[in-house]
């Protein structure tokens, strides 16, 4: 796009929506697709347990009819930080907002605490009718403090920052309050926001909840109410409409940021207007022509575009005998002259299918109608079979859709709509919308990815799991590199994990799941010898990767520098043609030079992704590349001498090494002289090198003893005496090159412990290093004496040192043994191997910089959100007594169990449950439950993690007063000691002083 199309133009890029008959937006936009009227008729029997008394039931004109909104009482306030007390408290509006904000966020990929930009919230709700029927009913059931907190969870005032606080935005945070029209109007004061540049992105929406929801209501003839239960606008035999529950909430960018970004967009913004009534019109609660008119006509001033070019227009559409020809005639007029075109622009109203949603209803049209140009289809507006007498369609530039069909695309311009909200009292809203721009590239799912979820307790995650799958099955056109890209870096990462590598055809080829409990775990990376190197290692990364290819490029063209005759086709050899050169790369002097350029060039990419070494260890030549990234040697010089070392180490006498599945104190009764050690791997396995005839005794005494043994591939006795020459060679070629202490520790091969910076920068080391054994078992002992988590990061071909490791029994790996390339006999690609380690170390708690493995920054894709947790949080029973009875009007899930509830509630706790040990212990545990409104809590229970706060703290201490007046508890010591067990010692502190003093 240009950039004037770009200008004063907001996109659409996060959505979320909980309407009746849809918990989430694909279920929304299914409904309106079919035609799906989602009122709920309700029977008698479900009124009366509703508390619907009989008169009212029997009155003629009570209609039973309500748009249901599933479980309007369930809350996961341990995901926002609060105890359940609190959460019956706050008015139902706000958490639903609270929910769909979050959802907003992750639908756009955004995570909010490492967004570096301004986000906004303008918010508005109906009226509290929870505080009014629920929590002033029982009143006299409160304690002073909690009739404070009351106040502060239930006035509006607190909704838009309440939001802000709980998901950290730091940008401007306001209510909106104009009756029906506020969430349009909200998102308008966004729009307003953003193109002010005061916020680069900003949520805006609304919530209204009709409580008690499972009611009728009493239809008044020439009243707003619908005398059915339908909602049939624009219908010759329209005469009201009906109300019910909705929440939504979009997120919004600026178009060029969004472009920049790569954000998902579902649709553009292109103008946006409200004014008000004034007082030119019949009454306060009227509609104005005028009004609407000049709120629709200065919206589509701000779009800068023709009438003509709207193809769709989402009405305020309340089906009442006044309001709907009001509305057409300001639409008409607002249109003025569009050149003699007649019924081309198609009209519909949201209300037809599920009521009006008070304060919700704007942001609910405005949701439709984004799906409408994203999906590029018009669904029907229902209950339309004869046009209104008083509406002339028939001279006018609309007609009522009633059918499914595709959203043809205009020869000229862009597919557009408009959306209108009109409040009573006169505050009017109109939007014209625009589909979101093509995407310059299509992209596929022809690649591995690794897609990742997590969530803060086990259920969720199960939840999250099965969401995730059920969508890539519902769309498969969803590019996987588009969803993991999103997936990575567009959600916020809780303790309980979850991670999938995908084969390039979509397929799952790996999966696992893991509860991190220590984020960031240090790293120890090993690096290893020569041995299980194979034709094209790492060629899979080379091609992928930029960054390992830059590396790779700077190491061959060192090589290339110190090549004996510079004739060696180094990158050749890495590649597809090194299956050719097969006994080329048997030669030692070819081979450590390119386990040397994979293992280094790996290991930068690494870093640079986030998986910084703690320490370091390498076997046999892995230790020069440790040497390397810890500093010792420049990586000229390090290839030098690695190019020097393999020729020498090739000109060396012949021999046999043999790899001994035993530890050299179960074999050392059969060695001989000249039978050497050459490493000692694990407690389980060692390596000898010594010349072909006396091997071979060693071999047969082997045999005899039935202990197992393998002849290695190599052609030489490294790591023993039969390298002395060589050694002696290297240590001449040593004194050329100036070596300087390690910066990050790793751990030496010749003393099986910490190396020094004097052995560091010591020639003779480095020579004595090509004939001494390798202690690779003594230094993973060394290395093990760390107290803290550890992921042992093996970085080069194959799992050799993986599976040593693990034969050390005493060390606690515990599964964090994470391999980076593939193993030669492995049907696994490299890029595959990669992933899944990255994720290994991920869900093991390593911070690994994902965005850093792309080239070109994919899009961002709308993929399933966060899977709250369904606690009920009701001031009362009611919907738990609901369920019981198993109404048909609420939702077919199985009957929560306290028991259920209490272990489920518990997950986020990391204490386990302790019970009360004295009587003090159990007063105190009554207080805290009453205070927080949480069971059971035990004695070890922080009373922070259970969602207190100062003001809850304040509660505390006021009844621990009343509990014990001669006992002074300063308000300071919940904060000092915030569990019971605490709280109760110093409690009996305290009562001891207390006698002391009275029997003085």
């Amino acid at each position: 796009m240009t950039t004037n199309s770009t200008e004063n133009t907001v996109a659409i890029i996060g959505m979320s929506g909980r309407f009746p008959g849809a918990n989430h937006i694909d279920e929304y936009w299914s409904n309106l697709k079919s035609g799906k009227e989602t009122i709920t008729l309700l029977t008698e029997e479900c009124l009366r347990q509703a508390g619907v008394n009989e008169e009212t039931l029997l009155h003629p004109r009570y209609v039973k009819a309500a748009p249901l909104m599933k479980d309007i009482d369930k809350f996961d306030y341990p995901f926002f930080g609060m105890n359940k007390r609190e959460a019956e408290l706050l008015d139902p509006q706000h958490r639903m907002l609270l929910m769909c904000a979050w959802e907003a966020l992750e639908d756009a990929g955004c995570v909010a605490d490492t967004y570096e930009g301004l986000i906004s919230v303008f918010a508005g709700c109906g009226f509290n009718n929870y505080l009014v029927n629920e929590i002033l009913a029982r009143r006299a059931e409160f304690s002073e403090e909690e009739l404070q907190m009351v106040l502060q969870t239930n006035s509006n005032d607190y909704l838009s920052t309440r939001i802000s606080y709980k998901l950290n935005l730091r940008g401007t945070s306001v209510t909106v309050q104009t009756a029906c029209s506020t969430s349009l109007v909200a998102v308008h004061y966004a729009c307003q926001s953003l193109l002010m540049y005061q916020s680069d992105m900003a949520l805006a929406g609304g919530a209204s909840l009709r409580i008690p929801s499972i009611e009728g209501y009493k239809y008044q003839e020439g009243g707003i109410f619908s005398p059915d239960g339908h909602c049939r606008a624009f219908d010759a035999e329209a005469n009201g409409t009906i109300f019910g529950s909705g929440s939504g909430m979009i997120a919004l960018k600026r178009l060029e940021d969004a472009l920049a970004d790569n954000d998902h967009i579902y649709a553009l913004i292109k103008g946006s207007a409200v004014n008000n009534d004034g007082a030119t019109k019949v009454g306060y609660t009227a509609p104005s022509i005028e009004g609407q008119r000049r709120v629709i006509a200065e919206a589509l001033m701000m779009a800068d575009i023709d009438a003509r070019s709207i193809g769709y227009l989402e009405a305020h559409g309340t089906g009442t005998a006044l309001g709907d020809p009001i509305e057409i005639a300001a639409l008409q007029e607002a249109f003025g002259d569009v050149g003699g075109l007649r019924q081309y622009c198609a009209i519909g109203s949201v209300k037809t299918n599920m009521g009006h949603l008070n304060a919700a209803s704007g942001i609910a049209g405005l949701i439709k109608t984004a799906l409408m140009l994203y999906y590029k289809q018009l669904p029907p507006s229902l209950h339309f079979n004869t046009p209104s007498p008083v509406i002339p369609f028939i001279e006018s530039p609309f007609y009522v859709n009633t059918v499914l069909q595709d959203w043809e695309a205009p020869a000229d311009y862009p597919r557009r709509a408009g959306v209108s909200s009109f409040g009573i009292g006169g505050t009017n809203a109109h939007l014209v919308l625009e589909e979101a721009p093509a995407p310059s590239v299509k992209r596929g799912r022809c690649s591995e990815q690794a897609l990742l979820l997590s969530a803060r307790t086990h259920t969720a995650l199960d939840n999250m799991i099965v969401a995730l799958h059920d969508h890539l099955q519902r769309h498969p056109d969803t590019s996987l590199e588009d969803a993991a890209y999103t997936l990575q870096l567009g959600r916020k990462v809780f303790s309980h994990r979850y991670a999938a590598v995908t084969a390039s055809d979509g397929s799952l080829k790996w999966s696992s799941r893991a509860v991190c409990k220590q984020p960031q775990p240090k790293v120890v990376m090993m690096f290893p010898g020569p041995g299980s190197h194979y034709p094209e290692m790492a060629a899979g990364l080379y091609d992928t990767y930029p960054l390992f290819q830059y590396w790779t490029d700077q190491c061959i063209a060192i090589l290339q520098r110190h090549s004996t005759d510079g004739s060696s086709d180094w990158k050749g050899l890495l590649s597809g043609s090194a299956r050719k050169q097969g006994s080329v790369l048997e030669q030692t002097a070819v081979i450590q030079p390119l386990v040397f350029v994979v293992e280094y060039a790996l290991a930068r990419c690494l870093m640079e992704w986030g998986l910084e070494p703690h320490a370091m260890i390498g076997h046999g030549l892995g230790e020069y590349v440790a040497a390397c990234i810890a500093g010792v040697m420049t990586l000229e010089d390090a290839l030098a001498i690695v190019v020097k070392r393999g020729a020498m180490m090739q000109q060396s006498p012949s021999g046999v090494m043999i790899a001994v599945a035993a530890s050299f104190d179960q074999v050392s009764s059969y060695i001989d002289a000249g039978m050497h050690l050459s490493a000692s791997n694990s407690p389980e396995s060692c390596t000898f090198a010594g010349e072909a005839e006396v091997m071979s005794r060693l071999m047969s005494k082997l045999d005899a003893a039935n202990i197992g043994y393998a002849k290695l591939s190599a052609a030489h006795a490294f790591h023993s005496p039969l390298m002395t020459q060589a050694a002696s060679q290297l240590e001449i070629e040593l004194s050329k090159y100036n070596l300087q202490a390690p910066t990050i520790p790793y751990v030496s091969n010749v003393t099986g412990n910490y190396v020094t910076s004097e052995q560091a920068k010591d020639i003779h080391y480095w020579s004595s290093h090509m004939s001494s054994p390798v202690k690779f078992s003594e230094g993973i002992l060394a290395l093990a004496k760390t107290k803290e988590p550890v992921i042992w990061l093996e970085v080069g071909p194959g799992k050799v040192l993986s599976q040593l490791l693990s034969q050390h029994k005493n060390v606690e790996i515990k599964g964090n043994v994470v391999q980076m390339m593939r193993h030669p006999t492995e049907e696994e690609t490299d890029l595959g191997a990669l992933l899944t380690g990255l994720s290994m170390c991920w869900l093991l708690g390593a911070e690994i910089q994902w965005e850093k493995l792309y080239g070109d920054k994919p899009r961002k894709a709308a993929l399933p959100t966060y899977a709250f947790e369904q606690f009920s949080c009701w001031i009362n029973d009611r919907y738990e007594r609901l369920r019981e009875g198993n109404h048909p009007a609420q939702s077919s899930s199985a009957v929560d169990q306290p028991v259920d509830d209490a272990i489920s509630e518990r997950t986020h706790l990391s204490a386990a449950y302790v019970p009360p040990q004295d009587d003090l212990q159990a007063h105190l545990v009554e207080i805290w439950e009453q205070v927080l409104g949480f069971s059971p809590i035990g004695i070890k229970d922080n009373f922070f993690e259970l969602g207190g706060h100062s003001l809850l703290a304040t509660q505390l201490i006021s009844r621990l007063r009343n509990l014990l007046p001669h006992i002074e508890i300063q308000f300071e010591r919940v904060f000092v000691y915030p569990t019971i067990e605490e709280i109760a010692g110093q409690i009996e502190l305290q009562m001891i002083e207390h006698l002391e003093r009275t029997c003085q």
